[in-house]
C-alpha cells in the first residue's frame, strides 16, 4: 500500500470517529466507488435508500499578500458550482484576500494529509491543520440532511444539517451567501 493511500485511510479514520463522536444522527455507507458529485449521491441513494444533498468540498489557495500559503475550504451543496457572487463574498469576509484559485493536486496532497482530488470531506480543522479558513455556504443550511464522501470514493456519511454544524462550528469558519 502505498504512503498515499496509508495516509488516505487514517483521514478517513479520523473523519468517522470525528463525526460519530459528535453527530447522533451520522451513518456511515460503503457503497460504488464515485468520483463526481452526481454519481456520489446515486451511490449514496443505492446504499442508504435515503436522498440527501452533497456537501462539496473544494480546496483553494488564496491570494492573500502578505500570506502567500493561505488555503480553504469551500462547502457548497453538490449540485452547485462556485458562483460569482459566492466569490464576492469571501472577498469582503477575509480582508486582504485578492482573489483564489482551485489547489492543483500537489497542493491538495501537502495541505490535505495526502487526500486526492474527489475526496475532500466537508471539514478544515482539526482535521486539517494546514487549512486556514472553512467557508459554508449558506444554500447547504436548506437542507435536511447532507451526504459527502469520508476521504474514500467507497464510504459516505449522510447527517442531519444541525449535526453537522455543531461539530464544524468553531473559530475559522465563515458561513457564506452569495444572496
Amino acid at each position: 500500500m502505498s504512503n498515499t493511500l496509508n495516509l488516505s485511510t487514517l483521514v478517513h479514520q479520523e473523519i468517522v470517529n470525528f463525526v460519530m463522536e459528535g453527530a447522533p444522527s451520522a451513518k456511515l455507507f460503503v457503497h460504488l466507488a464515485s468520483r463526481t458529485s452526481e454519481e456520489s449521491m446515486e451511490a449514496r441513494y443505492q446504499a442508504s435508500g435515503e436522498r440527501a444533498t452533497g456537501a462539496k468540498a473544494l480546496l483553494v489557495k488564496m491570494d492573500m499578500g502578505d500570506k502567500p500559503d493561505a488555503f480553504a475550504v469551500i462547502i457548497l451543496p453538490g449540485f452547485d458550482k462556485l458562483s460569482k457572487g459566492l466569490k464576492q463574498k469571501l472577498k469582503v469576509r477575509v480582508p486582504g484576500m485578492r482573489s483564489f484559485r482551485f489547489a492543483t493536486p500537489e497542493e491538495m496532497e501537502q495541505k490535505a494529509r495526502g487526500l486526492q482530488p474527489g475526496k475532500m470531506p466537508p471539514f478544515g480543522r482539526p482535521i486539517f491543520p494546514d487549512i486556514n479558513f472553512t467557508f459554508i455556504d449558506q444554500a447547504l443550511l436548506n437542507h435536511k440532511r447532507i451526504g459527502f464522501n469520508a476521504a474514500d470514493f467507497e464510504r459516505s456519511i449522510l447527517m442531519d444539517t444541525d449535526d453537522y454544524l455543531k461539530i464544524v462550528i468553531h473559530d475559522g469558519i465563515f458561513p457564506c451567501s452569495a444572496e
